[in-house]
Parts: C-alpha cells; structure tokens; sequence
C-alpha cells in the first residue's frame, strides 16, 4: 500500500514537471486590442446657430460592432444642439443642428462614445456664432427730383439666405406721394419711382426698400420734390471747359474759372485761359447775364477783360447750359470762336488745399504733340508740397517716352484768392521734366478744375493742358490691395493714337485675386469699317499707398494693347493717364454701383447729356449738350444743340433710340440725331452704367467719334 502511494506521488510529480516543462516551452496569448474611436474627417471648428453639419466616427476592435452614440455639452444645459440619429453604426454619418442661440460660452463639445465599451470616445470643440444680420443697403439715389421727374431706385440685400429680395414703399406728408414700377424686387434689381405731379408737403419724400425675410430691416432714401428748375440758384459757381478754337486752325484751349450769380446778373468773376498759341491768359470776368432760352435751357455770357481776341468772340463768351439740378450744369461754348463743353457748380468752399489729391491734365506739349500728366499730389503743409507722399507719371509723344513713379520736389500752393484760385507751381527737377504751373479752383475739399499756367517760372514744360483733381481727404496715404479688390470702375479716356484721334470707353474690375483685372471697352479712332462689339480685355494692377494704381497689359489678345495709370480719391472717382507714347489719352474714371444686376429699368428718368466728338469729313471737334429721357424699358428719346467747330450751330436736334440692356452694366444701343453730318444716321453706341444716375457713353461706328457723360437731372 504504502508503495503504491508512493508510485503514485511520484507519477504525480512527474505529471506536474512535464507540464510545467511544456507551458515553459509554448507561445503566449495576447489579449484583444483595445476599442478605439475616431472621427472620420476633420470636424468644423465653427458653426452658425440653427446651422447643420454631417459628422462620422469610425469604432476599431469592436467585436461586437456595436457603433457610437451621440452626444453635445455647453455651458447652456439643454440648449447645445441635437443629433439625429442618435446613435450610429461605426462609418455611419448623423446630423448635427447647431442650438438656435449662441450658448454660453460660445462653444459646445460634440462627442461620439463607443457603445461597447462607454470609456472610449472622441470628441471635438466647436463654436457656434450668430448669422450675419440681414442688412439693406441702396445704389446711389438722387436727393432731389422736380415734379414728374423719374430715378431708378436699387436695394441690396446681405446675408439673405432666402434671397427673398424687397418690398418697396414711398410715403410723405401727403396723400400723393409719387409711384413706383415694382413693388418688389429681388436684391440688386431696380423699381422706378416717378415723383408726384406737385410738390407734396414738407416737399420730400421717402422711398423705402424692406426686406422680406426681416421686416425690421430697411434702407431709405429722402428725396426733395421741387418745382421745375428754371435758372440757377443765387452764388458763386466754378466752370472749367475743354475744347478746338477756331483760331489758327483748330487748337485747343483749356478754360477753369469762377463767376458770382445773383437773380440772374453775372456780378464778376475771374477765369484762365489757356490756347496752344496764347498760353496762360489769367481775365476777370467784368459781368454777364444767365438767361432762359426757348428750349428750356440756359445761356451764359461771361464779359471779360480780354483784349488779346483769343478769348470768345470780344472777349465775351457764350456758354448753352443744361440743368442738372438749380446748383450743376453741363455746359457748352456756343459763340463762333469754337466748341467746347464742360461742367458748373456751386462752389461751397474756397479753403486751401490740403491732403492727397488724385489729378490729371491733357492738351499739347510745347511741339503741339499730345501730352498728358497724372499723379497724386500731397500738399502736407500750410501751402507746401514736401513731396513726401506725392508721385507723378508723364505721357508725352514729343519725347517719344512716358516716365511712370517720378518723384515730385519740394513745391508750393498758394493761397486762394475770393474766387477759390490757387496756383500750383511744380518742382519736377530729380524726374528730368523740369516743372510744370497749374491754376486750380477750389470747388469744394473735393474737387479742383486746373488748366496749365504757363505764366509760372516753373513751368518749363510750357504746354497747353487742363484737367481736374479730386481731394482724397481722410484716404490720403492710406491705400493698398484691399482698398480696391473686387472693384469695377467705368471710364472714358480721348486723346490721340497713331491714326491721330483716338478714344476709348469701359469697364475694369480689379479682381479680389489681387494681381488681375478683367474688363470690357469699346475704342474708336475712326479707322473701323463696322459698329465695333464692347470686347473682353485682361490684364494686371497694383496699388500703392498713394490711390495711385499701375494697370498693365490691357489686351484683348489681338488689336487693343495698353498700360495705363488709376488715381483714386477713395471717395468712388478718379482719374485715368494711358502710358504708351503711340496713344496719349487721358480721362475721368467712377466707380460702378450694381455691377452683375443692372437691367432695363436702370435707366429711368431725364438724364442732361454733354458729349465731344471728331467730325469723320473734317477732323475737328463736336460739341453738345441736351436732356435724353430713357423710360425704363429701354427706349430713348430727346434733344441737343449741336455745335461743331467750323459749323453752325444747330439747337434741339431730336435724338432717338433705343438700348439692349445687360447685367454687367454694359448696354448697346442705336442712336440718331447725334451726329453733325446728318441727323438721320443711324450711329451706334455702348453705354457703360455707372449708377441709375450716371452713364459713359461712347459711339462705336467709323461714322464719328462721340464719347458722351450723362447724368440724372434732379
């Protein structure tokens, strides 16, 4: 027995030493990895309230395939969004809603957590913000209109996500309050509002624009209703002029003044005249009558001192004016001593230049060759242009050469007289021009009519030029990319090419890419042999702290190649000087309000009308001014006094025609009456739209050159 046992413990032993030799001798098993969760892409960082967003988390190692459930904490209990569904398969997207309100806090902490095992999860922070308010804004709105008159009135809408547009009302301290075409509108599209048939009481009206998803948000326009305009009112105006002399064969001559207006009695004044062959004549205007004449219009006549014959015809000048509003007109000098056309108005300040001032001049160098300057001119001291901040560009088919970011010397303002006259005497000696004199009247802090002043020992340059400047204020030093990405601006630029005269009309957009531009004009040197299309052009800009732009290689790729410079006043006008000595132009450029939304109803109402263009047969100038009533579906009709140089005078020429309108602002047309050799022509034009209220025009066929400006009457 006791043997037995024995065997058996050592059988036993045995047993346990072969086990324990092969457990020594046998892998090991791992246990099963650990379940893991993960988003599947990047969550967003931010979310508006109400707004929506697909979220997927993917679960490993789980066995069970059990998937995530769903879930958001704030510092707003109850008020952190929601899932649907709340739970997912591994992969399977759900459906977050951002809370209705910005929690406190301003984030919330989205989370899926594996459903097989709860202590693992994965979350993320987003915050959560409020929508932009819906904000309505208006295209630029005429602040007065006479009885009966018409403007297209425009509403923007923002951060609409119904794009539901306006509705439209007009009320005032009467029972008639004027009309309107549309009583909505999408954001961007016009209605037309035609003022009542008397002045109602308290003798304005509001045009209101309401959005129609948010009725608490609105924009509003005050317009004035007047009687008809029939003269201008009482005070003193600045007039500049540009245009041939029938003197020694057609030259051109330059003319910025100011004169005094009371009841119709020109009591003085003063003026600079500036011929390719008298230069700088500085006149005081001794008297002069403004006059209704039969058609509506106006006619000035300037008395001056003028002895030298250059001046008009006596030394008196004639002048036809339509009235923009009782303190603007577009104006033409009628008299047998040329053509020319131009602008008056109030002046509402003589202070002294200061501040940036985007400029331009054009006419003739010293060899009769075509020349044009533009810059910006900083006067930064009392009278004094340091020549910090200020730059300037030359175009001069003389030299053959243009000069592009010269600097400008130290030089001098003087003070204005009581009249706004200011000269500015130019020190350009660093940039190899020498120098150039400018006579400017103050208009307001914002404008200046400027014609050369050969008179000042400065002014070596000694041509015949005139232009304008137009005051930066606040904007002076402060420009860059930003203040122009994005930005449409409509232009007309004359001058001359290799064919001689040459002109071109269009719209630029400086693309939010910060480098190109895109575009559309028109060009005219009477060298076509058909109605030219509006073309599509490329090209580059930079913008440097003065407002003053570099435009480069605008090309439509085959017939049309230029560069050219921008000056910008920040203010929504400028200035345009083309930078290849084969074409010398030289022009106003606006910025464009509306762009991509215009239509046909964008130009309603009367609209006064001034325009230059070069007779086909003899190769001088035309003038004219007139009224043109558009009506808002795309006909037009009117009248304007024709005067071309060497011609006769022609008055209240009947204009028709009629326009096919495109969002871009773009619109073609077909226009008769504006042409000196036969009314009866059937020319062809582009109109590029500023605004409701403003539009370049310019002719596109070999009949004529016509670039014309056309303004709202109000």
């Amino acid at each position: 027995m006791k043997f037995r046992q024995t065997s058996l413990l050592m059988i036993t032993l045995c047993m346990a030493a072969a086990l324990v030799a092969c457990s020594s001798s046998s892998p090991k098993i791992s246990p099963p990895p650990s379940i893991s969760v993960a988003f599947s892409g990047t969550p967003p960082t931010s979310l508006q309230t109400n707004a929506t967003q697909s979220l997927t988390a993917t679960v490993s190692n789980d066995s069970a395939n059990a998937g995530v459930a769903w879930s958001v904490t704030c510092g707003t209990s109850g008020a952190c969004g929601s899932f649907n569904p709340a739970s997912t398969a591994s992969g399977a997207a759900t459906t977050y809603t951002a809370p209705s309100a910005v929690p406190s806090g301003n984030t919330v902490a989205v989370k899926a957590t594996s459903v097989t095992d709860s202590t693992k999860s994965v979350s993320a922070t987003i915050t959560i913000t409020a929508p932009a308010s819906i904000a309505v804004t208006l295209s630029p709105a005429p602040s007065s209109l006479q009885v009966g008159g018409g403007a297209a009135f425009t509403a923007f809408v923002s951060n609409d996500s119904a794009n539901a547009g306006v509705t439209w009302g007009v009320t005032c301290g009467s029972s008639g309050c004027g009309s309107l075409s549309a009583a909505s509108t999408a954001s961007g599209a016009a209605t037309d509002f035609t003022a009542p048939a008397t002045v109602p009481t308290g003798n304005t009206v509001t045009v209101t624009a309401t959005s129609v998803t948010d009725s608490t948000k609105s924009a509003s326009a005050i317009v004035t209703v007047t009687s008809p305009i029939t003269t201008l009112a009482d005070g003193t105006y600045v007039f500049s002029l540009a245009g041939q002399n029938t003197d020694n064969g057609g030259s051109p001559y330059f003319v910025a003044g100011a004169f005094a207006v009371a009841s119709g009695t020109v009591t003085g004044g003063e003026q600079d005249y500036a011929d390719y062959y008298a230069l700088t004549l500085e006149n005081a205007i001794t008297g002069g009558s403004v006059t209704t004449i039969a058609d509506g219009n106006l006619q000035i006549t300037l008395n001056t001192d003028d002895t030298t014959g250059f001046v008009g015809v006596a030394g008196t000048e004639t002048l036809n004016a339509t009235l923009v509003s009782a303190t603007r007109a577009l104006i033409a000098e009628v008299d047998s001593s040329g053509g020319a056309t131009g602008t008056l108005d109030l002046q509402t300040s003589t202070a002294a230049p200061a501040g940036g001032y985007a400029f331009f001049v054009t006419g003739l160098d010293y060899n009769a060759c075509p020349a044009s300057f533009g810059g910006v001119l900083n006067v930064d001291g009392s009278g004094t242009i340091s020549g910090t901040g200020s730059v300037f560009d030359q175009n001069d088919c003389g030299s053959g050469t243009s000069t592009q970011g010269e600097p400008v010397d130290a030089s001098t303002v003087s003070g204005p007289d009581s009249y706004g006259r200011v000269e500015l005497s130019l020190a350009l000696t660093t940039s190899g021009v020498g120098g150039i004199g400018l006579v400017g009247y103050v208009r307001d802090a914002t404008h200046l009519s400027l014609v050369e002043n050969s008179n000042d020992p400065n002014d070596v340059f000694f041509g015949t030029t005139g232009g304008t400047a137009f005051g930066q204020g606040a904007n002076t030093g402060t420009f860059n990319t930003a203040s122009v990405a994005g930005s449409s601006f409509v232009f007309g630029v004359l001058g001359a090419d290799e064919s001689f005269y040459f002109e071109v009309a269009g719209v630029l957009t400086t693309n939010s890419d910060g480098t190109t531009l895109s575009g559309t004009l028109n060009f005219n040197d009477l060298t076509g042999t058909g109605s030219q299309a509006p073309i599509a052009i490329t090209g580059t800009y930079a913008v440097d702290a003065t407002g003053r732009v570099t435009l480069s290689n605008l090309t439509d790729g085959v017939n049309f190649n230029v560069n050219a410079q921008l000056y910008l006043d920040g203010n929504g006008k400028g200035a345009v000087v083309t930078m290849d000595p084969n074409d010398v132009l030289a022009g106003l450029a606006y910025q464009q309000t509306g762009g991509g939304s215009f239509g046909a109803t964008s130009l309603f109402g009367t609209y006064e009308l001034t325009a230059r263009g070069i007779d086909v047969n003899y190769l001088y100038e035309l003038d004219a001014i007139g009224s043109v009533t558009a009506d808002g579906v795309g006909v037009l009709t009117g009248v304007a006094d024709l005067n071309p140089v060497f011609g006769t005078l022609t008055m209240d020429v009947a204009l028709a025609g009629t326009f096919t309108a495109d969002g871009s602002g773009v619109f073609s047309d077909g226009m008769t009456g504006l042409d000196v050799a036969t009314a009866s022509n059937a020319d062809t034009f582009t109109y590029y739209v500023i605004d409701t209220t403003r539009a370049v025009a310019i002719e596109t066929d070999p009949n004529q050159m016509t670039l014309g400006y056309f303004q709202l009457q109000q």
